[in-house]
């Protein structure tokens, strides 16, 4: 168990990744360039990309805005675990991927917002450069 004060930084992005936590109590902000992009909550988990790019680094920082208490697995053990145990890494994979998939939906529809909203202002040649950006 891991317990963190309200205000205290988790991660920060471009850290190296050293594992994935379940939020068990508490409110963890995930932030990029400053922004909050969303606040995850009780029985969701933080850092799940480390599960399948173990040499990655953080992409965003994450920082507690109340206090948190957490599961926290390190990378090694929990590839270990997944390696031994086949149940539970088959329930692990299918929640991270369940996540995941609610996450890239998300992102999704914000993208779709943003593209309406400049689009309307926006010449198409600088929608289609964007565009050609974002979506690869």
């Amino acid at each position: 168990m891991v317990d963190a004060a309200a205000g205290s930084t988790l991660f920060e992005e471009g850290d190296a990744t050293d594992g994935v936590a379940s939020i068990v109590e508490g409110n963890v902000e995930i932030l990029k360039r400053g922004r909050v992009l969303a606040t995850l909550g009780p029985g969701t988990v933080v850092g799940e990309l480390s599960i399948f790019v173990p040499s990655a680094s953080r992409n965003a920082t994450a920082r507690a805005s109340t206090s948190v208490r957490m599961i926290k697995w390190s990378a090694e053990d929990l590839q270990d675990r997944l390696a031994r145990h086949e149940r539970l890494a088959t329930a692990i994979v299918a929640d991270v991927a369940f996540v995941l998939a609610e996450r890239l939906s998300r992102t999704t529809d914000d993208l779709l917002l943003v593209l309406d909203a400049a689009g309307t202002r926006l010449p198409v040649s600088d929608l289609e450069r964007f565009r050609g950006r974002v979506v690869q």
